[in-house]
């Protein structure tokens, strides 16, 4: 935006303000947004004020006040709307991210709505990459993944147009998140470049969501240590060593490791996480508590935290809840809750899932085909953990075959128990390793 002559008091506030953003200092940028505010009013700028406003919304949604923010960019529109421009395109397509993240039905007007003005009114191609963002996280969220990639692609190409390395570094950030629905190696590929570019421009906010992008790729492709070397690069070398998204990330991977004492100590330290009316940061939080109760051995607490998260969730993280609370179910006795998770994800259509929960519902039937003694069992397991290898985690097919072993007969057991020893032994995955030695308890406890 360009102002003639001085820049005045409003104005510095409000630079002061969009540059705090970038740090992610939340508190700072609601005061300099407010103190921006309060000055263009008394000057009689009513719409440099609504425009101050939105950045305090911004701020407002990346803290998880969700409500607080969609009511600053609502009055901004009400100011805006009178004669629209750049930044009600600009209001328009903040307020879609609180509509997103609160699942509301507006998000498919919102976003077209912005889409519509934007071109209509020629914005440059920074704003209208984050529009096609705003519109492609609409498509994901309603289980429409290569259409939201593709609006995705056109954005990375507009922000490369506008050179504008801030806009770059959001666009990679969404489309690793969309891609590594489906292919976790080119997510870890697009993340990458979102950290390249985050790191860049100095956004602590964008950088610690790529970081969590890269990390759930390689925990899909099994490269557990790599995902340990990124999250102490980002805590030391890029100071994020105190902000909470990168603590959960680590929490995350230290539970699927096994450690419940020292997940359930990060997760302690997650105040404004907790406090986040964000439904995904209430999914993360219920996925990670569920995740130390597995760790812990207590398949009654994992089945009550995953309901809860599952409440929150979307289909991104029924891939980690779906196949740990249909364990905890069948290890629990739990049938009808079985039952229950099974026809959760049949209400689902089959390309809205992600892959990987094809191969864990059927062998979630090999499980209860074993249970109740039906002679397919064997061919059923065989099946599922043969899917497992071609559509799931290492992490995935290493319970897969435990749970296998549990029903073979001793030479398939061995088998599988050996093999499930050797991913355990690669991901230094300790609740992998207690569970083998469970199933073996003639053997020596299996060493990293």
């Amino acid at each position: 935006m360009e102002h003639a002559g001085q820049p005045t008091a409003g104005l510095l506030w409000e630079r002061a303000a969009q540059a705090t953003l970038t740090h992610a200092d939340w508190p700072a940028v609601l005061e300099y947004a407010d103190r921006a505010s309060d000055c263009y009013r008394h000057g009689g700028d009513a719409r440099a004020a609504a425009r101050a406003q939105i950045i305090a919304g911004e701020a407002l949604h990346y803290w998880g006040r969700l409500t607080e923010a969609r009511e600053h960019f609502t009055a901004a529109l009400d100011v805006l709307r009178v004669d629209p421009d750049v930044d009600m395109v600009r209001a328009l397509d903040r307020l879609t991210w609180c509509e997103a993240s609160l699942s509301s039905p507006t998000m498919d007007r919102l976003t077209t709505e912005a889409l519509t003005l934007g071109q209509a009114l020629g914005v440059g191609p920074g704003l209208l990459a984050q529009v096609f963002v705003s519109r492609a996280l609409h498509l994901a969220y309603v289980g429409r993944h290569p259409e939201a990639a593709g609006y995705l692609r056109e954005a990375v190409r507009l922000a490369e147009q506008a050179d504008d390395t801030a806009v770059q570094a959001n666009t990679l950030l969404n489309l690793s998140w969309v891609v590594g629905l489906t292919d976790p190696a080119a997510a870890a590929e697009t993340a990458r470049a979102a950290i390249r570019n985050a790191r860049q421009v100095g956004d602590r906010d964008i950088l610690s969501y790529a970081v969590g992008n890269l990390v759930e790729a390689l925990v899909i492709l099994g490269d557990w240590d790599a995902v340990e070397e990124e999250l102490t690069h980002a805590a030391e070398a890029d100071g994020l060593g105190n902000y909470e998204h990168l603590t959960r990330e680590q929490a995350w991977l230290t539970a699927l490791r096994g450690d419940a004492d020292t997940a359930d100590a990060m997760l302690a330290t997650l105040a404004n996480l907790r406090a986040s009316e964000n439904p995904e940061d209430q999914a993360f939080n219920s996925q990670l508590e569920a995740l130390a109760a597995a760790a812990r051995g207590d398949p009654e607490a994992v089945l009550r935290h995953a309901r809860t998260s599952l409440a929150h969730a979307g289909p991104n993280f029924l891939r980690w809840l779906w196949p740990l609370a249909t364990r905890a179910a069948y290890d629990f006795g739990d049938a009808d809750s079985t039952e229950e998770l099974l026809a959760l994800l049949d209400s689902y259509q089959p390309g809205h899932l992600p892959p990987m929960l094809h191969a864990e519902r059927d062998l979630a039937r090999a499980r209860i085909a074993a249970r109740d003694g039906n002679p397919a069992a064997a061919a059923l397991f065989a099946a599922a953990i043969s899917r497992q290898r071609e559509l799931s985690t290492p992490y995935h097919l290493a319970h897969g075959l435990l749970d296998y072993a549990q029903h073979a007969d001793s030479e398939a057991a061995d088998a599988a128990i050996e093999e499930a020893c050797d991913i355990a032994a690669r991901l230094r995955c300790q609740l992998l390793r207690d569970r083998a030695a469970s199933l073996t308890p003639a053997r020596p406890p299996v060493q990293a």
